[in-house]
């Protein structure tokens, strides 16, 4: 049964000032770290929501976004080129741009697909080569985090409940090389200590579309 991403569920989702604030400082770290390998071009965030991370590139870069929901689609086209914003559900469908990227950020989206392998896919093939993902998500890698994954993340639309060597093992094996990653439950710390990273259930990668891939 799928997971209806409508009005009501973005309204809920936004609205603890809390978040909203973590969110604030979670996207002003994502945004300082790639600013440190790239400075402008055209840049994709898959499963966007709202604008809270777009806008912080959209003085410097050439903004698109796809989303699975039609909700957030039509409100984000008040604000940006409307023709830059599809639906789009990217666990089946492949990015409906023929645009390639510099930069594409999939931040709290993989944990929500059915079919993460495919959606990982598409992106690789949308990326210019030497482009950069980044990925966000819960991950449940031992006792600890896994513990933490019940409390704050076990929801319905959480399909892909991935350890970080599983994640890890997908990304390689899709075709990326890993940049950097940190634990992110320690925002703005930069903390990827093996033992953090697997103890703290909020994973942040950096990883590139490797050139000798096809």
């Amino acid at each position: 049964m799928s997971f209806v991403y409508n009005e009501k569920y973005f309204r809920r989702h936004y609205s603890s000032q809390v978040y909203r604030y973590y969110l604030t400082i979670r996207n002003r770290f994502i945004k300082s770290e790639i600013s440190k390998l790239v400075s402008l071009g055209k840049f994709l965030e898959v499963g966007f929501g709202d604008d809270n991370l777009i806008k912080l590139f959209a003085n410097n870069f050439d903004v698109f976004g796809i989303d699975i929901s039609k909700f957030a689609v039509r409100k984000i086209k008040d604000k940006y080129n409307p023709s830059h914003f599809k639906a789009c559900d990217v666990s089946k469908e492949n990015i409906p741009f023929r645009e390639k990227f510099t930069v594409v950020c999939a931040i709290n989206v993989l944990e929500h697909l059915g079919n993460p392998k495919f959606a990982l896919q598409t992106i690789f093939k949308s990326l210019k080569k030497n482009g950069i993902l980044v990925v966000y998500l819960p991950t449940q890698s031992n006792i600890l985090s896994r513990w933490q994954y019940k409390i704050f993340y076990d929801v319905k639309e959480h399909v892909f409940r991935p350890s970080v060597k599983t994640l890890r093992e997908l990304l390689e094996e899709v075709g990326f090389k890993l940049h950097k990653e940190y634990a992110a439950s320690s925002l703005p710390l930069k903390v990827s200590h093996k033992l953090v990273l697997e103890s703290f259930n909020l994973y942040l990668g950096f990883w590139q579309r490797r050139t000798d891939s096809l």
